[in-house]
């Protein structure tokens, strides 16, 4: 993991995570199920007052929320601000990283928008629809994905199976809760396999309580020797991680800590969004439907401006500086730092990804979709249930826009190119690397010298296949083929007796014919070129599969993350196979999942913005 110009202005301004000797961990409680919150018990729906002629409207400290600001030129009321002009009222914006008092706002009246992940939101819906079904959140329209501003750091741990009855300490009702869970199902892991602890904030910063005490995951991890793992930000990640490498102890490292993965990795889990009230939805349609095509708007001139800097030396000066400029205050805004604009940029383009219009359309109205609203929202709740932070998952509303025809003006499809390897080398450089990390992996059978796979014979397994390709949008997918290798310890074994023949029976007789031995080099030669048709095989039913079944054109399909590999008979599941079961076992392809975050392309760095 390479360190970030962001990680630079957060601990220069004191904002990474900073460790204290011997600091107790101020733990927290979650309630279970959500709904039996203290704050919640006795709450009753208050109208939202719009008599006030002002609109409230909340963020949370993340990059794609500068979009908000922008539209409404800053946090204030302004009349004449594009987000004021479209929803006919003035609008106050204001920074409320504490969820649960963002849900007494809501409760209140004082505001009848919500600001979270899609987990976050679905936290809340039993509560709030058991309280008042006005209070019922509907989710209007999604900001951005997380792609490598999050992320999971452990010691002395390789795999995340490894995390079985292990304590992993987290911020409470906060975004990584969608990463942890996600991290844990495809690991094979139940809530209960792991000791959830909580606290109250993401990262110790200047607005912190000064009671001596850890509030974060990352002063968490550094006090409590306890602890294996730590779901985090960014900065705090490569603080524990020794700048993303493997901690010493030093300088606010954590000994033997190193990074799991980030949502450079996983680039499909955390999906940020805004939901609103289902009264204020009912009542003012139009308004919120005018909020989201001025959001949409807004994102489609960041994506542009984005962009442009990712062109590098063909950019456009006069864009950069204009991007440069609208950069300026949100810097000050969410990095307390006016003077931090290229950081702030950088953490827009490259630590997140504007979901725009097509984005909106893939999540939300694309079938099929693996990463989409209805799939993240089941796989989520169904988590919750389990870990009994809900009692009965109850789907979180969509307003049921068509983001194609309902926001067709306004916002316009940008398009946008991230992590994609240049050519075949790079991916298999990026496999082969020292800091190359297998996450996951599935195994395709095949016929002895058989080398043909059809999706149409396993359909849920390419189904698994797509999903997690989608999700890990940021790894490596290799493809390994292996060949059996009882022939090879055949011949092995004849040569050193000195045989130069060997008998074989005749097919469809009793009868054996007398074959020239042949040589060790040549059974691998074949054992490479049929792993190697097998690996190339699913690669290709892969790409069948998105065509046939999940109408994709060729335009559509980028099969540019993955790498085809021959292990001939170097890997077998066993050594000295020696029933048709054991041979079997041998004859397979199989997909993996890596990790390679300190390889993944970025689309620009900071020399791009001097």
């Amino acid at each position: 993991m390479k360190t970030n110009a962001l990680f630079c202005v957060l601990t220069f301004l004191g904002l990474a995570a900073v460790g204290t000797a011997a600091q107790p961990v101020d733990y927290l409680t979650p309630a279970k199920p959500y709904q039996n919150a203290s704050f919640l018990q006795g709450a009753k729906a208050q109208p939202v007052d719009l008599s006030r002629g002002t609109l409230r409207i909340p963020l949370i400290t993340w990059a794609a929320d500068g979009v908000t600001v922008s539209a409404n030129d800053g946090l204030a009321p302004n009349p004449n601000s594009a987000l004021a002009r479209a929803l006919k009222v003035p609008v106050q914006l204001e920074v409320v990283d504490d969820f649960d008092q963002q849900v007494k706002n809501y409760i209140s009246g004082k505001t009848p928008f919500l600001r979270g992940t899609v987990g976050m939101i679905a936290l809340t819906s039993e509560a709030l629809t058991n309280i008042d079904r006005g209070l019922e959140p509907v989710i209007i329209v999604q900001l951005s994905w997380s792609t490598s501003a999050d992320g999971f750091a452990a010691k002395g741990i390789q795999t995340l199976a490894e995390l079985k009855g292990q304590p992993v300490v987290l911020q409470q009702n906060g975004p990584r809760l969608d990463l942890v869970q996600v991290l844990l199902q495809d690991a094979g892991l139940k809530p209960g396999d792991v000791n959830l602890k909580f606290v109250r904030d993401i990262t110790a910063n200047t607005r912190g309580p000064k009671d001596g005490k850890a509030h974060d995951p990352a002063n968490a991890l550094r006090n409590d020797a306890s602890l294996t793992a730590a779901a985090c930000i960014s900065p705090d990640l490569l603080a524990l991680t020794a700048g993303g490498n493997v901690g010493t102890g030093a300088e606010d490292s954590v000994k033997g800590a190193r990074a799991i993965l980030t949502t450079r990795t996983a680039s499909r889990v955390i999906a940020d969004v805004y939901a609103v009230r289902r009264d204020f939805f009912e009542a003012h349609k139009t308004l919120v439907q005018s909020f989201v095509a001025a959001h949409l708007a807004e994102q489609s001139r960041f994506q542009d401006l984005l962009a442009n800097v990712a062109r590098k030396n063909q950019a456009n000066a006069t864009k950069v500086a204009e991007l440069k400029k609208m950069s300026q205050p949100l810097a000050g805004i969410f990095l307390q730092d006016e003077k931090a604009v290229n950081d702030y940029i950088l953490w827009a383009g490259v630590d997140s990804e504007l979901a725009g219009l097509r984005g909106n359309t893939e999540f939300f109205n694309t079938a099929n979709n693996p990463v989409g609203f209805d799939s993240t929202q089941s796989r989520i709740l169904a988590y919750y249930e389990q870990a009994g932070l809900v009692t009965q998952a109850r789907k979180v509303a969509f307003a049921g826009w068509n983001f194609t025809s309902d926001f067709s003006t306004g916002a316009k499809v940008v398009e946008t190119s991230k992590k994609n390897f240049g050519s075949t080398a790079e991916v298999r450089r990026a496999a082969d690397s020292k800091d190359a990390s297998k996450l996951f992996s599935y195994t395709f059978k095949f016929p002895a010298r058989m080398a043909e796979i059809r999706w149409q014979d396993y359909p849920e397994v390419f189904a698994m296949m797509h999903e997690k390709v989608t999700r890990y949008g940021g790894a490596v997918v290799q493809l390994r083929g292996h060949a059996d290798n009882f022939f090879y310890n055949f011949v092995q074994m004849k040569r050193t007796k000195g045989d130069s023949t060997y008998q074989r029976r005749i097919e469809g007789s009793t009868q054996f014919e007398t074959l020239s031995l042949p040589t060790i080099e040549e059974v691998a030669n074949s054992a490479n070129k049929l792993s190697y048709s097998r690996a190339f095989a699913v690669k290709q039913a892969y790409a069948q599969y998105l065509r046939e079944n999940l109408g994709k054109t060729p335009e559509e399909i980028d099969l540019s993350r993955f790498d085809v590999k021959g292990m001939g008979v170097g890997d077998p599941v066993v050594k000295s196979p020696t029933t048709p079961e054991e041979r079997e076992a041998n004859m397979r392809g199989e997909l993996v999942i890596i990790a390679v975050e300190a390889e993944v392309p970025v689309n620009f760095g900071a020399d791009d913005l001097k």
